[in-house]
């Protein structure tokens, strides 16, 4: 029950943080809304899928007030074994002291200053040690006394059970404690004033309800005693980071306490604290903004003001350390404005030390997501420009298919008439069947040709793959951006994701050039009416365009370091010995992302007036055979008359 109230007031305590930071939690999760037309017999498969989410950041989950915190509970304090002692007792120098805290005592560890004497003003210390001796403490058997010699690492001073019969009671929750004590005592609304000498030790070290609406600002004030931009401590043996109260004030953190980002702040060896995780309180970036290459940077790398970014060698990621010389008031905790892309040139310049290109590259577009978890975007030219290729090619080719007329055979226009007004029926089994057999596995291909099935499928199976593959990671990126396998999906060192990438790839290059050099292994091979002409153009681009992309890769890998997982890409990373030692390689890499991204546009723009245009054309042909059973026998029929193979 105990650890119940707790989970209750922790969530509570993360509403009110989330709340206060402007959260709207209201839209959590987040939302799909998926539409898809049946419009299949009219003229093909038009699927129209929006999605609409509204991000919502995931639950701040900080804790404070724990055992060993500068802030203490004085419900339970007031219950404990030294609920009536005065600070002074057990704390008698920090009056004597020049200046509290003392920020060289804050970075040091709680056992380098305490001493077991302390105890013993009031504990029997010469019964201990002897018991100690003896091998008993508590009454119990211990093996080694030394470890006994540091009390406050068992016994926290400030909520010590007391002792009763049967040993040493168990401390409720706060909730309880009104209870325990109104067992004998009267019903109070309030502890009672602490002595004049613990006035001052209350007021600052108090702890501060999770519930309270100032929690905040009382939080704030306490740490900002220190670091606030007044002036350094007087007396201050060490250097203290003084923050921008101003600035502060006037960014979005400021109506959270400081220890929501920094959460154990209360604690001793206080220089040596890590952050907390960002994405406690904010949802990560989508794969649109992000980019799948800034899956693999911090947030504090991009979004904190003075911070220099820095490259872990072993993991690949790009952390963040703090400069060398700050301002006498830091600007470490304030957010970078959104200024468009002059921020980003803190990693992207030539030179850059964290494996960055020296160009500012858009996001991957929507021409890319045939291979690569890209974006429904098209920001840049050469998306632009090849988008509107592709669209003026389909009018031409559309044009050409409209320029005719069809009559249909005697008796046939008066039988479909009939047909349609006695019933309208949509065989959606025989269209999933056919799109399955024909148009995945490739049976009509395979019973007319292996040699063609097999180099057809090396090349058109990995593209399937990689764009589902893309598709569920944009996706999840959008609807679940929490979630650590979205990331890993889009993480380029990923083993899994680096070995299907590089594998996949490496069947499209043996794809091609198998398709290249058929005419010489197939000699002899019987002409097969029907199928489409090689077109080497189009060969050529796709080979191009996943070479490049390798080199790419090697180049990617060359810059940013060979990292525990880019093994798995086993082609990228052998071909990064060759870039290794590239003087300038983040220049370069640029222009290779370019050559990459126009090949990928020229082959879009050819695509309708290709041989290879049938990827499109052919699951639409598929599928309206499999829709009108009529039209599909009657196509038989003729070409059965003729001698020849049926269309597939």
């Amino acid at each position: 029950m105990d650890r119940f109230n707790e989970m209750i007031n922790s969530a509570l305590a993360a509403f009110n943080r989330c709340r206060l930071s402007g959260t709207d939690l209201g839209s959590f999760p987040a939302r799909i809304v998926s539409r898809a037309g049946n419009l299949l017999v009219t003229g093909g498969l038009v699927a129209a899928v929006v999605f609409v989410f509204s991000a919502a950041p995931t639950v701040c989950n900080a804790k404070t007030s724990k055992a060993g915190s500068w802030f203490v509970d004085m419900v339970k304090y007031h219950i404990s074994a030294h609920g009536q002692t005065s600070c002074q007792d057990c704390h008698p120098d920090v009056a004597k002291q020049p200046v509290h805290p003392n920020p060289a005592d804050v970075t040091r560890s709680p056992k380098d200053f305490f001493n077991p004497e302390t105890c013993f003003n009031c504990h029997d210390g010469e019964s201990i040690k002897a018991n100690l001796a003896k091998g008993l403490h508590g009454g119990k058997p211990i093996e080694k006394a030394e470890s006994y010699s540091n009390c406050i690492s068992c016994h926290d001073p400030h909520y010590q059970p007391r002792l009763n019969k049967k040993g040493a009671s168990e401390l409720g929750t706060i909730s309880q404690g009104g209870d325990q004590c109104s067992a004998c005592h009267e019903k109070k609304q309030a502890l009672p004033k602490p002595a004049d000498d613990d006035v001052k030790c209350v007021e600052c070290h108090k702890s501060v309800d999770l519930r309270d609406p100032e929690r905040g600002q009382k939080i704030s004030r306490f740490c900002l005693g220190c670091h606030g931009n007044s002036a350094a401590p007087a007396g201050a043996s060490v250097a203290v980071p003084l923050i921008n109260t101003t600035k502060h004030l006037s960014d979005g953190h400021n109506r959270l306490d400081c220890m929501t980002c920094h959460p154990k702040a209360d604690r001793f060896v206080h220089n040596r604290q890590t952050p907390a995780d960002c994405r406690q309180c904010h949802t990560p970036h989508p794969e649109a903004i992000i980019h799948d290459a800034h899956a693999m940077v911090t947030c504090q790398a991009c979004h904190l003001t003075e911070a220099a970014p820095s490259l872990d060698a072993k993991t690949g990621k790009v952390t963040w350390v703090k400069p060398e010389k700050t301002t006498p008031t830091t600007l470490l905790n304030i957010r970078r404005p959104a200024d468009g892309t002059s921020s980003c040139r803190r990693c992207h310049h030539a030179g850059n030390k964290v494996g960055a290109a020296a160009m500012i590259l858009p996001a991957k577009s929507i021409i890319c997501m045939p291979c690569h978890a890209a974006t429904f975007s098209a920001g840049d030219t050469i998306s632009v420009l090849a988008l509107l290729g592709f669209a003026l090619g389909m009018c031409v080719v559309a044009s050409v298919w409209l320029s005719g007329t069809a009559r249909p055979p005697a008796g046939l226009a008066t039988t479909r008439k009939r047909e349609s007004k006695a019933t309208f029926s949509f065989p959606v089994a025989a269209v999933l069947k056919a799109l399955f057999l024909d148009g995945l596995l490739q049976r009509r291909l395979y019973i007319r040709s292996r040699s063609r099935w097999f180099i057809h499928s090396l090349i058109f199976w990995p593209f399937l793959f990689r764009f589902s593959w893309g598709l569920v990671a944009l996706v999840g990126s959008l609807a679940w951006p929490s979630q650590d396998w979205v990331w890993k999906m889009l993480d380029k060192n990923y083993p899994l994701t680096a070995f299907f990438f590089d594998l996949t790839g490496l069947m499209v290059i043996a794809g091609v050039i198998l398709a290249i050099l058929r005419k010489r292994i197939a000699v002899g091979e019987a002409v097969i009416d029907g199928l489409p002409e090689r077109d080497w153009l189009a060969v050529g681009l796709l080979g191009a365009i996943v070479i490049v992309g390798f080199i790419l890769e090697g180049a990617r890998i060359a810059l940013t370091g060979v990292t525990d997982g880019a093994h798995f890409a086993f082609l990228g990373w052998a071909i990064s010995f060759l870039w290794r030692g590239t003087v300038g390689l983040n220049e370069i890499y640029g222009y290779i992302w370019y050559t990459h991204a126009l090949l990928t546009g020229a082959f879009l723009v050819y695509l309708p007036f290709s041989g290879m245009f049938h990827l499109i054309m052919a699951p639409i042909v598929m599928m309206l055979n499999a829709a009108g059973p009529s039209h599909s026998d009657q196509n038989h029929l003729q070409h059965s008359k003729r001698g020849l193979p049926v269309n597939s």
